[in-house]
Order: C-alpha cells, then sequence, then structure tokens
C-alpha cells in the first residue's frame, strides 16, 4: 500500500501522460480492444453485460500499462513511463472494482435517460467555464483552477452520457435506479437523491429521477460526474476501494456539508453545485 500510494504521490505531479500505447505496437492492441468492446457493453442497458463491460474496460486499461512501458524504454521517453505507471496504478483499482461489482449484476438497477439533458450539461458545462474562479472555489487553499477540464463536452448514446474530455479521451456516465439503496435509505430516515459509482451515479426511482425538473438533473448528473470522474478516477486514480472506506468513515462525523468530498474540502465535488448555483438555465 505504501508504494502505491508513493506512485500515486509522484504522479500527482504529471500531467497530461498518454493513457495508450502508440497504434502500431502490438503489445497495446489487446488493451485496445478490450477497452473497446467493454465500452460498447458498458452502454448498454442490459445488466451483465453492462457490469462485464466495465470489468474489460478495467483490464484494458491495465494492460495498457506494459505496453506503454517498453515504448518509454525504447524511446527514453519520460511522460511514457509516467503513462505507464499510471495506467498501471489506476487498472489496478479499477478491475478491482469493477470485479467486486460484477456479481451483484443480479441486483440490476434500470437505466435512467439521462440522454435528454445533454444539451442542458453541456449549457451547464460552458456556464461553469465562464465564470471566475472565486465563484465557485470553496476557500483560498483550493488551488483547482478549473471545474472540468475546459472544453469538456458531452452526447447522448440512448440514455446515458459520453463526455469527450480534451487530451484524456470519451468516458462513459450510466445513471441507474436502484431499490435496494432506496430501501436502505427508508428504513435509516436519509432522502438523498442520487449518490456516486466509478460507471456513474445510482437514483432512488424513474419515476423521482423522471419526475424532477431538468435544470436540477443535469446539476445532479454534473456533480455525480465530478464524483465519478475528477475524484475517483482523476485523484484517487480508479482506486473506490479506498474512496468508500474514507467517505463513509467520515460522513457520521461532519454530515454532507461538512464533507470532504461533497461540499468541504479541496476535492469537493460541491465547486458544481456552487457554480452552478447563479445559472439560470435555457430551458426548451
Amino acid at each position: 500500500m505504501r508504494s502505491i500510494l508513493f506512485l500515486a504521490i509522484l504522479l500527482s505531479g504529471c500531467s497530461g501522460l498518454p493513457n495508450a500505447s502508440h497504434p502500431l505496437n502490438p503489445l497495446g492492441w489487446p488493451g485496445k480492444v478490450l477497452r473497446e468492446v467493454g465500452f460498447l457493453a458498458a452502454d448498454t442497458g442490459v445488466p451483465f453485460v453492462r457490469e462485464t463491460g466495465r470489468l474489460l474496460q478495467a483490464v484494458g486499461t491495465l494492460t495498457e500499462s506494459p505496453a506503454l512501458f517498453v515504448e518509454g524504454v525504447v524511446t527514453v521517453d519520460a511522460e511514457r513511463l509516467g503513462g505507464a505507471g499510471e495506467q498501471l496504478l489506476v487498472g489496478t483499482g479499477s478491475t478491482i472494482t469493477a470485479g467486486w461489482n460484477l456479481p451483484f449484476f443480479i441486483v440490476p438497477g434500470e437505466n435512467m435517460d439521462s440522454g435528454r439533458d445533454a444539451d442542458l450539461v453541456n449549457e451547464a458545462l460552458a456556464y461553469l467555464e465562464s465564470l471566475p474562479i472565486e465563484r465557485w472555489r470553496f476557500h483560498p487553499g483550493d488551488e483547482r483552477t478549473m471545474v472540468f477540464p475546459r472544453g469538456t463536452r458531452c452526447r447522448a448514446s440512448g440514455g446515458n452520457l459520453i463526455y469527450t474530455i480534451p487530451g484524456e479521451g470519451e468516458v462513459l456516465q450510466v445513471a441507474e435506479g436502484n431499490a435496494v439503496w432506496s430501501f436502505l435509505q427508508w428504513t435509516v430516515g436519509t432522502n438523498f437523491p442520487a449518490q456516486e459509482r466509478s460507471w456513474g451515479f445510482i437514483v432512488r426511482s424513474k419515476s423521482r429521477w423522471d419526475g424532477s425538473s431538468p435544470k436540477w438533473r443535469a446539476e445532479t448528473i454534473l456533480h455525480e460526474f465530478y464524483h465519478q470522474h475528477m475524484q475517483m478516477r482523476e485523484w484517487l486514480y480508479g482506486w473506490t476501494i479506498v474512496y468508500w472506506p474514507a467517505y463513509l468513515a467520515t460522513f457520521p462525523f461532519t454530515g454532507w456539508s461538512g464533507h470532504w468530498a461533497e461540499m468541504a474540502g479541496d476535492h469537493a465535488a460541491g465547486v458544481v453545485d456552487r457554480g452552478l448555483s447563479s445559472w439560470q438555465a435555457k430551458l426548451p
């Protein structure tokens, strides 16, 4: 674990590391095939296929590491060597997560239709980019210079959303209903509308999601995407096995408004809420 944390700290100082080997490098072909097939499978609404696709994507990321490493050694390219380390870290964490989740396909969630809100989500992304940093930062110690990478936009893929992130590629976000999570909230008396996952987020039910305003849905989609991509993937390198214990252990003492992942930390997703608090959506 110490070596993993050390590598994460080392990589945190890097930016723009390659996440895929050269197309002509045969060592990278298996990883590219796994990622592409996994992406297509994860974009379906079929529970077992969906979960298997997430696992294939993760394994594909992991298998890109040796291809990047060889390229880095042959070309004496520090960025490719750094990319190999990053893909090893992200791929390992993501594979553990996807492997853990796969058996739970027997408790499937129905896909929500986030695709219908793609235009509003893009409008919200553009609005966040237009704001001065002070409008969404929590405090002077927050060193973030942007909420999402500038130019991030999404498109609908059926009921799902696919984000194109400059310098990173495409990221799939899926929203699912989850009766088990809804029941657990009922038993403890909470009423949270959504909860993040490494592949997107869950909501209590389709009727609640469909009955919400388009503006609220777009804001929720981006709040959860911040958890999914900027926290779980970019900050913690796919290690949701670390994210969730840290989240749950601190939540009883801080609540939502004081939580490091939600509204009170240097990586908190609340920057989305703060930034969009004055957004006047152009509803159709």
